[in-house]
């Protein structure tokens, strides 16, 4: 059924009056007049959207600009405030997706310059979206940007190599050389295929190798912006007017819009859900608030809570009043029961943390303010960093809480309220996040909480850059004056005494470059940082992996930390080190350490083994026999039917004469081999035969193996040696039962031993 043309006019009059006095959620509720008569028109919808947005209403916005989409997938204007907004909300994939979109439809207007510049944002938010680098390939080879087109081919090859996808790989470096046949970046990649190397895309340059020569980079580097791509199409960012127009922040920052949000449920509720518990107060109190008539809102508020109303925005609006007359306790018990609900939760938590600061309760401001920056920063992440992230912040709150320096805490609280007190709060998050995903090294995540401790943010996080830059470009010693120039101005962020050592390591001062991480462990340690203290050990062990001394306080570090299990491999390797120094002794006092915390693990029979092992084999070849026999009684008394251990145990007993416990073993092993395979018992015999000859159990159970082997002969001859053997000695028995042995194996001269076998019987031999 068609709506009423009229008022359809009529609301969108409003609605657009209401938008440019920036009356926001009234221009909202006009569009919503509209959307009644006409729900799928398409301006309706993008005003109802952009209304959203500028009063922080940031889903409802999303699901707005989704229908308009439903219904024209081209629309260009819908696709951008979609791509903006699900790259604000941390999609960045989706995002990446969206923009795509966006240049496809400007290449279906044959606008290739815009198509370009999108794609390349969709590349700069997602660098394995091959799609978009396969269009920005095409489209710029056939504009005539050879060597650009070139490079984002060899970037595409770079991206199948680590998907192990060769034929994608060969294919796009064919891409390239096609282009650029004789450059020698594209030569490089075809060797690196060949090789197995990693290709290097940006090895291809903006202009031919002979003009690059006379390039001057330094000059070239410093004047631009190292955390923008350069714009190599247009002059303007055509994203510019449409950001100002969309991002319209609410004064007061976080706490704030988070009360425009809460009045702006309210609203809708009173006329969504009139029949619900105080709707008429509810009205009454946004009325009383909206005239700046406070005390008559909280007691209109009050009376919709006693009612029976339950709502987090109800809540969170409350306490915010609460909070501003100074009704402390009401204030915090409330913003509690907001901060509940996940919309509400981070700016419940930054609205406690102003009141215990205001009330100089330091350590439990701090905690609330942490709390709320650890919600914002683990937005802007996900999977395993998310995790680290959670644990950065878990041990950044246990180093405030014992921090002694009052100021630097004080310090820490401002620079969080100056950052959240901005209304462009969001975008400045995601924009340090985007930044410091740029300069992490080594798959770190850096937190946001490290970006805002630093007074000199700026100057740091562009230093890092700029020195990884000029790192790529082997200018070391201008790395190290940039380096050393911001150290000067933020002395107490690691990061740049890091970035120093990495310096130092690549002009091959190892000695410097460890003494200057381990001075930042030792400063991670003192600010309870202990997972960035263990990065830090890492890579010095990974330059001296013999230092027994770093690796001693890495264990420390595990232990104090409860990571048993990573404590007993730097166990073993700690070990295993003093052994390969020929300091046998500290090498089995490391290992004895390592058993005794073994069975604290959660895989403590794994670890005995490995370290009882160890020990077993240096007091063999220290020719200590009773104590290697000891080690490997336990060991199998944890593994009864390990082979190798029982092998050893069987040589063992042997060489201390302790034949019965050697026989024992022995049987238990032979047992084994006779289940799987009884020439392996039957090899076993001959073997340790060779070694004791004159071991007459052994004779007997390799001659009993001939036989069940059906190897008649042998066992004939081993019985034989076996009853010399005998006899020699004086066992008249066992003799007999040797040449009775013999005589039911069928020997070719049976006669001749049965009347040996009498002779024997009747003493007379």
């Amino acid at each position: 059924m068609a709506g009423d043309q009229q008022k359809f006019q009529i609301a969108m009059a409003h609605a657009d009056r209401f938008g440019q006095e920036g009356k926001w959620a009234d221009a909202m509720k006009a569009y919503r007049f509209a959307l009644a008569e006409f729900p799928n028109n398409e301006a309706a919808i993008t005003g109802f959207g952009k209304s959203g947005l500028a009063i922080g209403q940031v889903e409802i916005a999303y699901r707005a600009f989704q229908q308009i989409l439903k219904i024209n997938p081209a629309n260009l204007e819908a696709l951008n405030y979609m791509a903006d907004i699900q790259e604000r909300m941390g999609q960045v994939d989706a995002a990446a997706e969206t923009y795509f979109r966006i240049g496809n439809v400007y290449a279906a207007q044959n606008d290739f310059e815009a198509a370009l510049e999108v794609w390349m944002r969709t590349t700069a938010l997602a660098s394995d979206q091959v799609n978009a680098h396969l269009k920005i390939a095409e489209t710029l080879a056939r504009q005539g940007h050879i060597r650009l087109a070139a490079r984002e081919y060899l970037k595409l090859a770079a991206i199948y190599q680590g998907r192990d996808d060769t034929g994608r790989i060969l294919e796009y470096v064919q891409a390239a050389q096609k282009l650029l046949p004789d450059d020698p970046g594209v030569i490089a990649a075809l060797e690196a295929v060949e090789e197995g190397e990693a290709i290097e895309p940006e090895l291809v340059g903006d202009t031919p190798p002979e003009e690059e020569l006379a390039a001057d980079f330094a000059g070239d580097y410093f004047e631009r912006d190292p955390f923008r791509e350069d714009d190599l199409f247009v002059e303007e960012d055509v994203f510019a007017d449409l950001e100002t127009e969309m991002i319209k922040p609410p004064p007061g920052g976080l706490i704030e819009a988070a009360r425009q949000q809460a009045m702006s449920e309210l609203a809708n509720m009173v006329f969504e859900q009139s029949d619900q518990p105080g709707t008429i107060l509810i009205m009454q109190a946004l009325d009383f608030q909206s005239r700046d008539s406070l005390r008559e809102a909280i007691n209109s508020y009050r009376q919709a809570m006693n009612m029976g109303a339950r709502h987090a925005s109800l809540h969170y609006n409350l306490g915010l009043l609460y909070k501003e007359h100074g009704l402390l306790n009401d204030a915090i018990e409330t913003l509690k029961m907001a901060g509940q609900d996940p919309k509400y939760g981070i700016a419940a938590q930054f609205a406690l943390g102003d009141i215990y600061n205001n009330a100089n309760d330091l350590n439990l401001a701090v905690r609330h303010y942490i709390g709320a920056l650890k919600m914002i920063d683990l937005q802007t992440v996900s999977g395993e960093r998310s995790y680290e992230l959670s644990q950065t912040y878990d041990k950044l709150s246990q180093s405030y809480d014992a921090q002694t320096d009052a100021n630097k805490t004080k310090q820490f609280v401002r620079a969080l309220q100056n950052f959240f007190g901005k209304g462009d709060w969001e975008e400045k998050v995601y924009e340090a996040r985007q930044r410091m995903n740029n300069v992490a090294e080594d798959g770190d995540t850096m937190s946001l909480a490290e970006f805002l401790e630093t007074p000199e943010t700026e100057v740091v996080v562009t230093t890092l850059a700029v020195t990884g830059e000029l790192m790529k470009a082997n200018m070391l010693l201008t790395a190290s004056e940039e380096c050393l120039r911001a150290i000067q101005k933020a002395p107490t962020f690691l990061p740049l005494h890091s970035r120093l050592a990495d310096i130092l390591i690549k002009q091959d001062r190892f000695d410097q470059a460890i003494t200057k991480y381990l001075y930042i462990a030792n400063v991670y340690q003192m600010r309870q940082q202990p997972d960035q203290a263990i990065n830090v050990y890492q890579k010095v062990l990974k330059l001296a992996p013999m230092d027994v001394t770093v690796r001693s306080k890495l264990i420390d570090l595990y232990i104090s930390e409860e990571m048993v299990d990573q404590a007993l491999e730097q166990y073993l390797v700690l070990a295993d080190s003093y052994y390969q120094l020929a300091q046998v002794d500290r090498a089995l006092e490391k290992y004895n350490e390592a058993l005794r915390m073994a069975s604290t693990s959660s895989q403590a029979n794994h670890w005995k083994g490995e370290t009882l092992n160890r020990i077993a084999d240096i007091y063999n070849q220290r020719f200590d026999w009773a104590n290697a026999t000891k080690a490997y009684e336990e060991l199998i008394q944890a593994n009864p039917r390990d082979e190798r251990v029982l092998r050893q145990l069987v040589d063992l007993y042997f060489k201390q004469n302790k034949l019965n416990e050697a026989a024992t073993t022995l049987d238990r092993l032979l047992a084994i081999y006779q289940r799987q395979n009884p020439l392996k018992a039957l090899d076993l015999l001959k073997e340790l035969t060779g070694y004791y000859p004159d071991n007459m159990l052994l004779r007997q159970r390799l001659a009993v193996a001939f036989a069940q082997n059906n190897m008649n002969r042998e066992a004939i001859a081993e019985y034989d040696a076996l009853g010399e053997m005998q006899m020699e000695r004086g066992l008249r028995d066992q003799a007999v039962q040797t040449i009775q042995a013999i005589i039911n194996l069928g020997p070719d001269d049976v006669e001749g031993y049965r009347r040996l076998l009498e002779q024997i019987s009747g003493g007379s031999y």
